[in-house]
Parts: C-alpha cells; sequence; structure tokens
C-alpha cells in the first residue's frame, strides 16, 4: 500500500457550489469544466497537498505511517506521557504497545474485543465486550487483573479516569449505565440513562459529559444519579465526545440501523465488521449551552472526535478515511470552516489522539497507525475527480491560474472509473496550452507542485462535446388526461398538436411543422420559416383545409445551439388526424303518419350520433335503419308513438364524429281515432 501524505482541504460548511460549469448551451456549443473553489479541489485526491480555505491548492506536510500486521483495531487509544501509545484490538481482546516504531503485544484480556482505555499513572485500564468486563494492567511489568465486571452491561465503550476523585468511570451498553469504579474494583451506578447505550464520556475540569444512543442525548454528570440534559440532538446516537475550555465538540450520527450488539456466544469477528455509513452532524455547545451545527456530512457518518489546544476540532469519518479540521469558533463570522485534514486508504479513522505534540490516529480496514509529522512531503500531488462531459467529447484548452511552478498531465476515458482502457497520463504541460489526451468522454487532471510556494487557485478545462440528435415520438392530437376514444369531441377549427421529445444533451431546440393530406406526397409548411418554434406544442387553425385525413410531420433541429455543421435534425410523422369542419346535412326530412324519415349525409363521415326531440323536448337518442352508426349516410325511419291529437314539431339532429352537428324539423299530425260503435 502506497504511503499517503497529510493533507488540508479547507470546504466551507455551508451547501457546496456545483463541481463544474459549463457555458450555456444556447450561446455556444464549446463547454469547460470550473475548478476554483474548495469544494471543487477537495473533491479529489490529494496526496502532500492541501486546499486552503481561500480556495487554493497548496503544498502539504506528511504523516508517517504505522502499520499492524493481522491486527484488527478497535476505537481504543490511549497515550502516555512519554510518548507510548497503548492500542486496544477488536479480533482477540490483546492490547498493543508503540514505542516510535516498535510495536509489540502489550497484554491480553481473553475477552473479543478492547473498547476502551483510560490512562492513570502507572496502570491502564482497558473496557471489553462483550462481558462488560474491566482489566487494570500494570505499566511497567504488565501484569494484566481484572478490576470489575459490570453487573448487566455487556459492553463497556468508553472510560474516563478522573484524577481528582480517584475514580474510573465506565459508559456502558445494553442497560445505558455509567459505572464509578474505585481501585480496588468497588463499582456502584454514578447514572442510569433511560437510552440503550451510553456510547462515550468526555471530561473539562470537573464537568463529566455522557453520550448516548436511541436519542441523541447529551447529558452532564455532576454527582451520583444527579444528570442534567446539554442537548437532545437531531439522529439516533452520540458516537463520539469532545471537551474542553467550556466547550463540548458532538458528533450526533444519523444511523441506518441500530447499534449491532455483540452477544456473549458471538466470538467472532463480527465487531470488526464495518458498519452501513450513516449521515453525519458535528454540533458545537458553548459554555453558555447554545448548541450549534457546524458542519453536516450526507454521505458518511462520524465516528471520532478531539479538540486541539488551539480550540480546532479534529471529526473522523467512517466511509472515507478522512479527518475532517473545523477552524477555532469566529467571534463574528459564525462556525468558521470545514476542512479534509487527512486521507487515508483506509476507510475507518477509529481514533484520534491530540494530547502529545503532534496529532494521532487509528484506522480499520487494514489496521494502522499514523502520526502527523513536521517532514514536507517527497511529492506534492492533485488529483481532480472524475470529469464527466456526458458524451464523447474534444478536448480544448487546459488553462489555470496561481503562482510559482507547477505541472499538469490529463488522462481520458469512456468508463466512470478508471480503469486499463483509459490513455496513460500525457506529457508534462508546464503552461496553458491544448490537452494533449484524445477524445473520450471522461477526463481526469493531475497537477504536481514543484516548489513548495506553488500554488494553484483555479483550473479550466475546455471541451466541445458530440452533438447528440434529439429524437421525437408521438406526434399527434393533446388529448385529456383521462381521453375516452368512443367520446363525441367538440368541434373546433383549432386542433392543438403536441409530440414527446428525448433531448439527450439539453440543447434548445427548434421546430418546423409540415403537412399533407394522406393520400398525397407533398408536404406543405404549418407556418413561415422566419416564425421559431422553440416548445413542443402548437395550434394548428384548420379553418381553410377540405375535410380529410392529414398526416403531420414535425422536425426537431438543434441549430439555435450548434454551428450550422454540426446541427442534427429528426423528423416524426403522426397516425393519420381527422380534419373535419363541416356539418353534416339532412335530406328527404319527412313526416307520414306517425313515422319521421329521412338521410343523415356527412362529406367524411362517419355519422356518430342521431338524436330526435318532440315539440322542444328532450334529445333522445334514435338509430338508423341498420341499427349501427357507422357510414357516412345513415337513413332512419323512426316512429313517434304516444302523441296528444294535433300537430307536433318533431326536430332530428345529426352529429359527425368530428362533433359537427345539423339539425331539421318536420310538423306531424297525429288524427284522433275515431271511435267505435
Amino acid at each position: 500500500m502506497k504511503r499517503r501524505l497529510l493533507t488540508f482541504v479547507a470546504i466551507t460548511t455551508l451547501a457546496s457550489l456545483s463541481v463544474f460549469a459549463v457555458s450555456p448551451a444556447d450561446a455556444v456549443s464549446t463547454r469547460h469544466f470550473t475548478l476554483d473553489d474548495a469544494d471543487d479541489l477537495a473533491a479529489g485526491e490529494l496526496d502532500g497537498t492541501m486546499v486552503l480555505d481561500s480556495g487554493q491548492l497548496a503544498v502539504g506536510v506528511g504523516v508517517a505511517r504505522v502499520e499492524l500486521e493481522g491486527a484488527v483495531l478497535s476505537s481504543a487509544i490511549a497515550r502516555a506521557d512519554d510518548g507510548t501509545l497503548y492500542l486496544g484490538t477488536g479480533d482477540a481482546g490483546q492490547i498493543f504497545r508503540v514505542r516510535g516504531d516498535q510495536v509489540e503485544v502489550f497484554a491480553e484480556t481473553g475477552q473479543l474485543l478492547v473498547s476502551s482505555l483510560a490512562l492513570a499513572g502507572d496502570t491502564l485500564y482497558a473496557g471489553t465486550l462483550p462481558e462488560g468486563r474491566v482489566f487494570a494492567i500494570d505499566r511497567g511489568d504488565g501484569s494484566i487483573r481484572e478490576l470489575a465486571q459490570l453487573e448487566g452491561a455487556e459492553h463497556v465503550w468508553d472510560l474516563h479516569w478522573d484524577a481528582g476523585q480517584s475514580r474510573l468511570f465506565a459508559a456502558t451498553g445494553p442497560e445505558g449505565k455509567v459505572f464509578a469504579i474505585d481501585p480496588q474494583g468497588r463499582s456502584e451506578v454514578y447514572f442510569d440513562a433511560e437510552d440503550g447505550h451510553v456510547l462515550c464520556l468526555a471530561a473539562d475540569g470537573d464537568a463529566l459529559y455522557a453520550g448516548t444512543d436511541g436519542d441523541a442525548v447529551v447529558y452532564r454528570l455532576r454527582g451520583p444519579e444527579r444528570a442534567e440534559v446539554v442537548h437532545d440532538f437531531p439522529g439516533n446516537e452520540v458516537t463520539a465526545l469532545a471537551a474542553r475550555d467550556g466547550m463540548i465538540a458532538v458528533a450526533a450520527n444519523e444511523m441506518p440501523a441500530p447499534r449491532r450488539v455483540t452477544s456473549k456466544n458471538r466470538r467472532s469477528k463480527a465487531a470488526s465488521r464495518t458498519p452501513r455509513p450513516g449521515k453525519g452532524r458535528l454540533w458545537r455547545v458553548d459554555a453558555d449551552g447554545r448548541a450549534e451545527r457546524l458542519h453536516r456530512h450526507d454521505d458518511g457518518h462520524f465516528t471520532a472526535l478531539a479538540i486541539d489546544e488551539d480550540g480546532t476540532i479534529l471529526v473522523g469519518e467512517g466511509k472515507e478515511g478522512r479527518i475532517l479540521r473545523v477552524g477555532p469558533y469566529a467571534n463574528a463570522g459564525g462556525p468558521g470552516t470545514a476542512a479534509t485534514w487527512v486521507d487515508v486508504d483506509e476507510r475507518q479513522v477509529l481514533a484520534i489522539d491530540v494530547g502529545g505534540d503532534r496529532p494521532v490516529f487509528v484506522t480499520g480496514d487494514s489496521a494502522a497507525l499514523y502520526r502527523v509529522t513536521e517532514a514536507a512531503p517527497d511529492e506534492a500531488l492533485w488529483t481532480s475527480k472524475v470529469l464527466d462531459a456526458e458524451f464523447r467529447a474534444r478536448w480544448g484548452r487546459l488553462d489555470w491560474r496561481g503562482r510559482g511552478r507547477v505541472q499538469f498531465q490529463t488522462r481520458s476515458g469512456n468508463t466512470e472509473e478508471p480503469d486499463a482502457s483509459w490513455t496513460e497520463w500525457s506529457a508534462n504541460l508546464s503552461s496553458p496550452g491544448p490537452i494533449r489526451s484524445p477524445a473520450a468522454r471522461f477526463l481526469q487532471i493531475r497537477a504536481r507542485l514543484m516548489e513548495g510556494d506553488a500554488l494553484i487557485r483555479a483550473v479550466q478545462a475546455y471541451y466541445l462535446p458530440q452533438n447528440q440528435r434529439a429524437r421525437v415520438t408521438g406526434v399527434g392530437p393533446k388529448l385529456a388526461k383521462n381521453h375516452d376514444p368512443n367520446e363525441i369531441p367538440d368541434p373546433s377549427t383549432e386542433l392543438e398538436l403536441d409530440w414527446d421529445v428525448s433531448n439527450p444533451d439539453d440543447d434548445t431546440l427548434r421546430y418546423r411543422l409540415r403537412y399533407r393530406a394522406e393520400a398525397q406526397d407533398v408536404w406543405r409548411p404549418m407556418f413561415r420559416e422566419d416564425e421559431r418554434l422553440t416548445k413542443s406544442s402548437y395550434e394548428w387553425d384548420t379553418s381553410g383545409l377540405p375535410d380529410g385525413w392529414y398526416v403531420v410531420q414535425v422536425e426537431a433541429s438543434d441549430e439555435l445551439a450548434n454551428p450550422a455543421p454540426l446541427a442534427l435534425r429528426t423528423t416524426a410523422v403522426s397516425e393519420p388526424i381527422r380534419i373535419d369542419n363541416h356539418p353534416p346535412r339532412l335530406e328527404g326530412l319527412a313526416a307520414r303518419g306517425n313515422t319521421v324519415s329521412g338521410r343523415a349525409i356527412d362529406g367524411l363521415g362517419p355519422i356518430a350520433r342521431l338524436e330526435m326531440a318532440v315539440d322542444g323536448g328532450d334529445w333522445l337518442p334514435i338509430l338508423p335503419e341498420d341499427q349501427l352508426l357507422d357510414q357516412a349516410e345513415e337513413r332512419f325511419a323512426v316512429p313517434v308513438e304516444d302523441l296528444e291529437p294535433g300537430s307536433h314539431i318533431v326536430a332530428i339532429r345529426a352529429t359527425d364524429a368530428a362533433g359537427n352537428a345539423v339539425s331539421g324539423e318536420v310538423v306531424l299530425r297525429e288524427r284522433r281515432t275515431p271511435a267505435r260503435r
């Protein structure tokens, strides 16, 4: 595994800006990636480089890595005054001692996992799981004894030695208790929370704080069974606490699943599995009790906290192997800035210690101890995140602003993650100029800072994406959402057309519409060439057209967004559309006896509805002679019954399939039937 270097990457706590910017599609075709703020630069990989809070890339410092082969580290770390480090493990309950680069097994607890450590002079205390045991280890000869087995506890999540009271405090689960233990091993319940686990402890002077899961509450413990709520935080667990000079830093996470309970019978490596990432929130509580959220991270949770002597908060992440650094609280400017302070290959930063001259931290996955050093990095490199042009693109100029001697390289490919199909890194570019990588969809940029005071303020990469053809489908009359094809429409000479468009590169599209009679071959424009239609609908005035069936063609062109040689066009045609603006006619309308007869004739057809009304009454449906309304000419002979003697007006109305209607009327004389003698 390659040696990773310290990075200091400042990013604002506000919502980040876009990773790249493109020029407007309706202005020019050339686009560009612009990386000119802290978020953009920090999204890449930093090896020996740092991003200042002003959004400038600069040479960083380094870290020294000590690998612990075969070990699975826990979050337990303790540092003695002489610099000796003690690390807890999560596979065999061992404790490692690290002096310089020398690593050795210092003690074995016989438990599954050493979850917490605390130092008290020449004694090292170790909390374990899954049996809730606490051990005392002599730092001189390494002798170990069981100090206490805490009643009802299975997990000793954190330990704190209170020198003033000469007592050891233990945060436990699953019953959510804090125990006070004296050097002889006598224990008592100091605090009993309603939550399932007390996960962490932090002390500041005489104040002792406890963080819980379930409701993510932080308590201040004032004495046996005396506690007050500092704050109830959003989320479902307070994973880590740190306190200093009246300030409390709180890692309140929203985890996707309840905390795994390690049973006494599960003596495997279950405790070392990486949990599913949650969402991290960093809070700060002032001495007056004011709680403010300093940073949120929706793509991973926080695992460790420490406060440096200048008030800087260090926050370990549980997904990407990074330590964020939040600057001292600004008196007038709010909570300051968050920063990616360290980025390592391992995914989990388990614990951070700032008690010595330089910070140290431990990581999961491939277990390692890291020491922050003052040495300059061997090489200062920055590699951008993969930049996506969305389609195959021809690269233009690479430009940057900064100072000092720097070199740039690029590589390109057509897979989202660089692999063997990508090109090799290009030759070095020492001044802005053409990108030397072949056309592809994806681009990556690498910069090497050649001098200690070199800076990069902004990077721009220009490109011309391959134009994509729009697709038009579904051309036809606009139909109501719950359109019934059997329903006769209201007649209108204005026909609203619409169509669906697939526009892969979001170019501004211009539409041209043409039509022809179904039986003809000549397309005629629907409107003049100087009329620009850019929406995917059109009101077609059909009043001047003969009745008949017509086909509509829609052409989509991206000429407004691309130079003429690169513009693309596509067409689609509709199914035949009925244009019928003329009503039917009634012929031969007559009344003979009590029967009204006649013919309804339409130029296009079919007749869709026949109705009759007597003496101004309601229109009632009638049927033609063949009982089916399916032709352009329908004959009818309808008896009119139950009439009073005398004259009656009978009206007939015929409606065609386009909703056009015609009506006519006749007079029917009903004679009185002679009385029988």
